[in-house]
């Protein structure tokens, strides 16, 4: 009698389940919530964002990711600033003062010691475009930007390169050391596609032959070796069988170098002269169609 006194107050029996599932605490994934989100959730989201750049957002969204952001700003890296500036600046939300991202990044890339290239060529890029700050201030950024990409010059490709020393001269800064290194990058790129390229395949194209000729222009940077092979390069797009729109973007490129050639003072290139013949025959070609 006892014994089945016992057994009656044990805890044993068929709903023995339940009472441990009564009081289990279930699992808060804090991290996975915006406004809390952990280093992982915030580039994920960011990566979404440039992800659907025509997709529109609620305000309330981009100013809780401003703030994440912001408050996380320490514990990224200078590529994971890079997302962060290429995300607002696709979406370019409308935000209060003290939710702008781009201040907060300038600062944190100033206090890094390496910057990789892919970081470089969308900070050079966004940065001049949405920071607020004063011209000097600019300059100084893009001055540090500059130093980095010198040291990190093999991982930019030949026409980001150009790019960045577009973004210097846009800002009224003056690198010969970095204008040295692009020039002799460029020049190897456009010889090695001159002997072993067509012109269709090749990584310079075209157009960016006569915007990398205007950037070192802008930049006074007088390198006979680099405009030789410019305007043996733009000599040989205008002569390819380019469609309508590709033709006209090498007449520019064509137009773009002799200008610079022009603006330097460079006289008496002996590559120049088939380009601006070039120039007169197509120019004559379209009078003679009219």
């Amino acid at each position: 009698e006892l014994a089945g006194r016992c057994r009656f107050g044990s805890t044993e029996g068929p709903f023995l389940y339940l009472k441990g599932n009564k009081f289990k605490d279930k699992k808060k994934h804090f991290n996975e919530v915006l406004i809390m989100a952990d280093r992982r959730k915030l580039l994920e989201t960011l990566q979404d964002v440039i992800d659907e750049p025509g997709q529109n957002y609620p305000r309330a969204f981009w100013e809780i990711l401003a703030k994440r952001c912001i408050q996380s700003i320490h514990l990224l890296k200078p590529l994971e600033l890079a997302i962060v500036a290429r995300a607002f600046d696709v979406h370019q939300p409308r935000l209060k003062k003290e939710l702008d991202v781009f201040h907060p990044i300038a600062a944190q890339v100033c206090n890094a010691n390496d910057v990789p290239g892919l970081a470089i060529i969308v900070l050079a890029d966004v940065l001049p475009r949405r920071l607020r700050v004063s011209k000097e201030e600019l300059g100084e950024l893009m001055r540090y930007l500059a130093r980095r990409s010198a040291d990190v010059m093999w991982e930019i490709p030949p026409s980001h390169a150009v790019g960045v020393v577009q973004a210097l001269s846009a800002v009224g800064v003056r690198d010969p050391s970095l204008c040295s290194r692009v020039a002799r990058k460029l020049h190897m790129h456009l010889q090695q596609e001159q002997e072993a390229r067509p012109a269709a395949e090749a990584a310079v194209g075209p157009e960016e032959i006569g915007r990398a000729a205007a950037a070192f222009a802008a930049q006074g940077h007088r390198d006979l070796e680099l405009f030789r092979c410019l305007a043996q390069a733009a000599a040989t797009s205008l002569g390819e069988g380019w469609e309508p729109g590709r033709l006209e973007a090498a007449e520019r490129s064509a137009w773009q170098v002799l200008e610079s050639l022009d603006s330097l003072g460079i006289e008496d290139l002996p590559e120049a002269e088939p380009l601006r013949q070039a120039l007169k025959f197509k120019a004559s070609e379209g009078d003679f169609r009219e």
